[in-house]
């Protein structure tokens, strides 16, 4: 008898290294861990992104040539 609902799952061997003994519901509630972890990384690498394109100011302020010969 052909059964057509049949689909053997194949995950990427690291992945089914971690989750071969898990449950449905294990693996759902995994994948929506990581769901929110990826979110966080793409978060967090823009910010990282952003911080490091824009040049830093300078925590003093510049002081002129007139003023530095007074020191």
């Amino acid at each position: 008898m052909n059964d057509k609902r049949y689909c053997p799952v194949i995950l990427e061997p690291e992945l089914e290294e971690e989750a071969c003994l898990w449950t449905p519901g294990q693996r759902r509630a995994f994948a929506g861990k990581l769901e929110r972890w990826a979110r966080q990384l793409r978060v967090s690498a823009f910010i990282l992104e952003s911080r490091a394109a824009r040049p830093r100011t300078p925590s003093l302020k510049a002081v002129s040539v007139r003023r530095q010969r007074l020191n």
